[in-house]
């Protein structure tokens, strides 16, 4: 993943107009195939004369990895022109809704989950499963993730996981001893952060808290609920998001977390900057790939853990599988088959994958993971580990994010902050939050 991300922007995700934007544009109407269509792309014309737009968006490392990845590939495919388009995540999504509006819109597209119903569902992504040239086969188990109505709308490039990380160097310092993540609830959760807290001698804080839908889906997994149905439904109840609530101003008003205002800035703050980076919270919140982000960025000893659970029980605390981002491709592409070679060999291939490592996150393909591993730092091999040791944990699948929802994490976090900052009763600030997601879905739908 990113190293230069910022929390907000990693996790909460903003919808830039995208709706009236695709209304305008009628998107999908020079696909070839079109988006509706059924009919496979042969892989005959994969490496044909070719001019292919490809888009992402980028940090200093993940530019130059895939410029490497680029200049491989033409240089074994010359009949193919690859012209880079790298973007900032701030802009990017204004960007690509304004070139599906003008007809420029990209071949070849990195896509975020929030954004797979926002564009696929509005015509403006293929279903990935007619085109010939991708080889699904290694990446088969995560294909769930990027399927809405039926159709392949993104492949998983990687696969994160949330989880908490613990600065070991901290825990020392504040004689306390890191849980055993198997079995730990969240009220021994509570309980630690304080303990953290109290033994610093006030140099750092038990735990930051970031609050976002990945918090709140783990939180209603553990009490049999979810937030979306298969169907684009909501999937939960006032209750217990209130309970979630209600937690989550426990761990502010114990003092084993930040201040409201500490936890309004370290949202939107990048790694370096956050009280997990700087060595001001013991505790981080992070997905798993982040691990040697904030390792480099606080200097301590650090470890995954796994989120704690009510039941105290591992198998039980929610955690899943999230796609780090997707390979899409656009309807409006003239090349389907060469922008879907382009896609496997960023996928499937392990010379491209050698470049890439883990900086879109933990590859899919176990063949690609086997050959990557010894190349990676002892934190990113931490990360990987973390994968397969939450494997056979993992109970389902959350479904893809439906229309209009994008923006889903953000707005929890808001309602988040009335709470803490004394503004909302949890009970009045979750009935707040499950109105305000219901009106997203139905203005999308």
């Amino acid at each position: 993943m990113s190293q230069q991300l910022s929390r907000r922007q990693f996790g909460a995700l903003a919808l830039t107009g995208i709706g009236t934007t695709f209304l305008l544009a009628g998107c999908g109407t020079s696909a070839t195939p079109s988006a509706g269509s059924t009919s496979k792309v042969s892989s005959g014309d994969a490496f044909k004369k070719a001019t292919l737009n490809f888009a992402w968006w980028t940090n200093p490392v993940r530019s130059s990895n895939t410029d490497k990845m680029v200049q491989a590939y033409t240089k074994a495919h010359p009949k193919i022109t690859i012209n880079q388009q790298p973007g900032q995540w701030a802009t990017y999504w204004t960007k690509l809704s304004t070139q599906v509006a003008g007809q420029t819109e990209p071949d070849v597209i990195q896509m975020d989950q929030a954004y797979i119903a926002e564009y696929g569902g509005r015509g403006a992504l293929l279903d990935l499963s007619t085109i010939g040239s991708i080889d699904t086969k290694p990446v088969k188990s995560s294909l769930a993730d990027g399927t809405l109505d039926g159709k392949l709308y993104g492949i998983p490039i990687g696969e994160t996981a949330y989880s908490i990380c613990a600065n070991k160097t901290l825990f020392q310092k504040a004689g306390v001893e890191v849980p055993d993540d198997k079995t730990w609830t969240w009220d021994d959760y509570l309980s630690i952060c304080k303990k953290l807290a109290d033994g610093s001698g006030g140099a750092f804080t038990g735990s930051n808290w970031y609050g976002g839908d990945m918090d709140l889906q783990i939180w209603l997994h553990q009490h049999g609920q979810q937030l979306y149905t298969n169907k684009g439904k909501l999937g939960f109840s006032v209750d217990t998001v209130t309970s979630w609530l209600t937690m989550v101003e426990k761990l502010f008003h114990s003092g084993g977390g930040p201040t409201p205002d500490v936890y309004t800035n370290d949202i939107a703050a990048s790694v370096q900057q956050t009280q997990f980076g700087t060595g001001k919270a013991a505790l981080g919140w992070i997905w798993n790939t982040q691990i040697t982000a904030f390792q480099q960025a606080n200097g301590g000893d650090c470890v995954l853990l796994r989120p704690p659970s009510i039941a105290g029980s591992a198998d039980k605390n929610g955690l899943y599988y999230k796609p780090s981002m997707y390979w899409s491709i656009g309807s409006q592409t003239k090349y389907p088959a060469q922008a879907g070679a382009v896609i496997n060999y960023l996928l499937n291939s392990i010379p491209a994958n050698k470049i890439q490592l883990t900086e879109r996150g933990v590859p899919v393909g176990a063949a690609v993971v086997a050959a990557i591993k010894p190349l990676l730092s002892p934190y990113d091999q931490n990360a990987v580990d973390y994968l397969s040791k939450i494997k056979s944990e993992i109970k389902w699948v959350p479904p893809v994010p439906p229309k209009g929802t994008s923006t889903v994490s953000s707005v929890a976090q808001r309602h988040e902050q009335d709470v803490i900052f004394g503004r909302a009763t949890p009970a009045a600030a979750a009935a707040a939050f499950r109105t305000e997601v219901q009106s997203l879905i139905d203005s999308n739908s």
